[in-house]
């Protein structure tokens, strides 16, 4: 049994597939933490994955009132390390086999490398 860490950007079109993989993964046997922001909770518990909430300041994901991304998209970029270690900081004491993410997921590369696992997107082994 592995311990998998997805990380998903909060979106439709993000969340859907991946959750459909990760509810797969999860009738296999694997253990999936799943980070998503908090619109996406209830889904990703129900397929029994541990979700895991993107701290409100430091999403980049999420709009605002006006229905932009500014906030957070600006921090992420001018404070990258301030976004990843919020990731990292709340799965402090957990050991993952690897991760999965989209393409398109800021600093994956990053995270991985920080927790030294190996990194899928979507299917594809890198």
């Amino acid at each position: 049994m592995s311990q998998v860490l997805f990380l998903s950007k909060p979106s439709q079109n993000e969340v859907n597939p991946i959750l459909s993989l990760a509810s797969e993964m999860i009738t296999r046997g694997e253990q999936v933490t799943f980070f998503s922001s908090d619109e996406f909770k209830l889904p990703i518990e129900h397929i029994g994955a541990d979700f895991k909430a993107y701290a409100t300041s430091l999403n980049v994901f999420n709009k605002s009132e006006e229905g932009n991304q500014k906030s957070g998209l600006i921090t992420a970029l001018l404070e990258p390390m301030k976004f990843i270690d919020g990731i990292v900081e709340q799965i402090k004491g957990l050991k993952f086999d690897y991760a999965v993410f989209s393409p398109a997921y800021p600093y994956a590369n990053i995270i991985t490398q920080m927790l030294a696992i190996p990194k899928t997107q979507y299917g594809v082994s890198i």
